[in-house]
């Protein structure tokens, strides 16, 4: 690794900027216009690095091998769960307006013809089969644990007859299509998609819609130079307005993005309200 002089300061090159893989989904080329215009911006050499999933990206921000991280709700809380030693800071977020048609949810979903109305109903029922979608998923695990608890169902594990990772949005949802699960929990992108392309024959129901989740976090590494940080959160902050079709391009790497609207500066706390469901075993 190089030392660069960077406005009087100095700061490693090159600047590795890591994300995870979701399917076949790398986000390479998403990112791949940002790290131009970083190039370009602080004359500086920009690495990109997709890891094979949250828990491989995890482990390399331990080994000191990530310098600035796009990473999921999930990832950030695995991430801080107090097991490992890092020097990440969550310093920003992609914000989608409250009252946008398109947010990021968790659907809970059941046959269409089954007697699950409400959510509430499976408290009286035996043996009902669950199907998430993956351990690391934040719509498709933390939030239903999350929803579930404030339920009174404080371990899905004891309380479901079978809990399966199907793991993919869309498999999950084909779980309750082809009678594997009784339930099913996923991002709600993937249940709008089904709806509009099946419309009156849709084989599932909707039976709840969690609040809005916060997008995933932009990590920095507090060990990279002060004004370096600044002057960049900068850039990201305006890349709606100064550089839309850069900024575009990285909401299209992640379906709970759809409708994002720019990038927002946030605090240290701001994930802690699901803190309490940060394992994803539900422990």
């Amino acid at each position: 690794m190089t030392i660069k002089v960077w406005a009087g300061n100095r700061i490693s090159e090159p600047l590795r900027i890591a994300t995870y893989t979701y399917g076949n989904n790398t986000r390479m080329e998403n990112l791949h216009p940002l790290a131009d215009l970083i190039e370009k911006i602080f004359g500086t050499t920009v690495e990109l690095k997709s890891y094979n999933d949250i828990n491989d990206l995890v482990a390399a921000i331990t080994q000191g091998k990530v310098d600035i991280s796009f990473i999921s709700t999930m990832g950030s809380l695995v991430l801080n769960n107090g097991q490992h030693k890092h020097s990440m800071e969550a310093v920003l977020t992609m914000e989608v307006p409250q009252n946008a048609s398109v947010n990021y949810r968790t659907a809970f979903v059941v046959p269409r013809e089954s007697d699950i109305v409400s959510l509430k109903d499976i408290s009286r029922l035996k043996g009902v089969r669950l199907a998430l979608v993956s351990p690391e998923s934040t719509s498709g695990n933390l939030i239903p644990r999350s929803v579930l608890a404030k339920m009174g169902i404080s371990s899905v594990e004891s309380f479901f007859g079978k809990i399966d990772y199907a793991g993919s949005h869309r498999s999950a949802l084909e779980h309750v299509l082809d009678g594997r699960a009784d339930l099913a929990a996923f991002g709600s992108s993937e249940y709008t998609e089904y709806v509009k392309k099946h419309r009156n024959h849709s084989k599932i129901r909707l039976i709840q819609l969690s609040d809005p989740i916060p997008l995933g976090p932009v990590l920095f590494n507090k060990s990279l130079d002060k004004n370096f940080q600044q002057e960049l959160r900068q850039l990201l902050t305006s890349l709606h307005i100064e550089h839309p079709a850069v900024f575009a391009k990285i909401t299209e790497g992640w379906i709970e993005a759809i409708g994002a609207e720019r990038f927002v500066a946030i605090e240290s706390n701001y994930y802690e309200i699901y803190i309490d469901s940060k394992d994803s075993n539900g422990k």
